[in-house]
């Protein structure tokens, strides 16, 4: 394993009795950099959290943060940590202002109060109602603020930005990015949201069903996986030319119109789509573009629709 990583798994396991929570979970996140775990509900982004805080206990496996095992060193790792669950436990009849400094509190390396201030101006919150009057996602907004208001070496969060309004979330991601290039923390971001973790997240791992199926930067995954094209002929039959003469099987999501026609393909096939307009002749256009992530974890993730709603 990577040994300037700061988390790492490997072949990390936890079944909840016949339960499959996690299986085989080999992964790793270095030092300074803002790893997303993408994945949708169930398919294990919260046990592998959970596991790594030694909140529960792995079947098999084995799983580090900062070198250190996650078991035998859990309050080491703890007290160098700043972590944001999915569901968050607080103080419903204290103030904002009190639960933070007591949960703040909790730090060897006390948080700024003007941080908490500022954090707080940010985020359009309000420190002296009492929890039990808050929105959701003024909830979310009093946990954002417990884990930026330290400065921790590693930032652990679980679905960040749910219950938030887009303006908020737009400064949530602002925030993170701006803290993780100030002094370097460490980021695990889980997630189903791709498009948002698409713009702050250096590497990102793609889970399904318990295991990492993809991992690696948002650039490389683009180069990876499908490329969408679309051709203009000049005539219609110049477009069924270039169709009678195309591979069988060359491309998906063929869509033709009078004088065009857009479809995606593999890199390896991208050739086949070039030779294939050449020929045709001339063209009046032909535009290649990258998939957004969406679309490569839409390939990664796609379901069995025998399995859908059970």
């Amino acid at each position: 394993m990577n040994e300037k990583a700061v988390i790492k798994t490997k072949a990390l396991t936890k079944y909840y009795g016949k339960s499959r929570g996690i299986e085989n979970l080999t992964f790793e996140v270095n030092k300074g950099e803002i790893f997303g775990l993408l994945g949708p509900n169930g398919a294990g982004k919260t046990t592998t959290i959970r596991v790594l805080l030694d909140f529960i206990r792995r079947t098999s496996g084995e799983a580090q943060v900062f070198g250190l095992d996650v078991k035998q060193h859990s309050t080491e790792i703890r007290r160098r940590t700043a972590y944001l669950p999915g569901e968050l436990g607080l103080y419903e009849n204290k103030t904002v202002r009190k639960n933070l400094k007591y949960l703040l509190g909790m730090y060897k390396k006390p948080a700024p109060k003007r941080k908490i201030e500022e954090l707080a101006e940010r985020l359009d919150l309000t420190l002296d109602r009492k929890v039990k009057q808050l929105s959701k996602g003024n909830k979310q907004k009093v946990g954002i603020v417990l884990t930026f208001a330290p400065e921790t070496e590693l930032l652990i969060v679980d679905e960040p930005t749910s219950g938030l309004d887009p303006f908020i979330t737009a400064e949530y991601y602002k925030i993170l990015y701006e803290q993780q290039k100030e002094i370097g923390t460490t980021v695990l971001l889980s997630s189903h949201l791709l498009g948002e973790v698409e713009k702050v997240a250096h590497r990102v791992g793609i889970i399904r069903e318990g295991m990492i199926v993809e991992s690696n930067s948002v650039e490389e995954l683009k180069k990876l996986t499908l490329k969408k094209i679309k051709i203009e002929f000049d005539t219609a039959s110049e477009l069924q030319k270039f169709n009678s003469n195309l591979p069988a099987g060359t491309g998906n999501n063929v869509i033709t119109k009078e004088t065009s026609v857009s479809l995606t393909v593999t890199r390896e096939n991208l050739i086949k789509i070039i030779e294939t307009v050449g020929k045709v002749g001339k063209v009046r256009d032909l535009d290649i573009e990258s998939p957004d992530l969406e679309d490569i974890f839409m390939k990664y993730y796609e379901i069995d629709k025998s399995r859908e709603g059970g």
